[in-house]
């Protein structure tokens, strides 16, 4: 269901695909703050929050951090990125913690239209270095934001059936 442009939450989650090339249309500064603040409200471990969230709309600054993600070379032409940032010091949650802030802001931008896909090979000391990080912190990921290109729509994903993902009770049993 839909409401004033925005899907909800479940339709967003099963409906999500992987963008990665995005329409020469800028992204708004609200929907920008508002996906970020879907990934301030992510669960964390002691209620630590272990993130900082960097929001570049710089087309300069976005073309540098593309040249650094060798599996993000995209970024380069999205409208938008967040770089989120882990606290360094908390090594046993800071990475489970992010990860599922970056969960909240994929489906926060889907559900408004807009499309995303978490980069996982960069320079993180060089972007720490284009982005001011401060001692401490450590780059988590960087995440383009922008709208779908029409003319290249993004691809639906293959998922496994359920009856060989979800178990009831214990592992192998597919009903309850």
């Amino acid at each position: 269901m839909v409401h004033d442009g925005i899907m909800d939450a479940l339709e967003a989650i099963v409906t999500r695909k992987v963008v990665r090339q995005f329409a020469r249309r800028p992204v708004e500064l609200d929907r920008l703050r508002r996906i970020v603040d879907a990934g301030r409200h992510a669960m964390s471990a002691r209620n630590l929050q272990p993130w900082r969230f960097v929001v570049v709309r710089d087309p300069d600054t976005l073309r540098q951090l593309g040249a650094l993600c060798s599996t993000g070379r995209f970024i380069a032409d999205a409208p938008a990125a967040v770089a989120v940032l882990k606290d360094a010091a908390n090594q046993r949650w800071a990475d489970t913690d992010c990860a599922q802030a970056v969960a909240n802001m994929a489906n926060a931008a889907w559900a408004m239209g807009l499309g995303t896909c978490w980069v996982g090979n960069f320079d993180a000391a060089a972007i720490a270095q284009r982005l001011a990080v401060p001692d401490g912190w450590a780059v988590f990921t960087v995440l383009p934001f922008g709208y779908p290109d029409p003319a290249n729509p993004p691809q639906a994903k293959q998922l496994k059936p359920q009856r060989e993902t979800i178990y009831f009770e214990r592992f192998g049993n597919p009903r309850p």
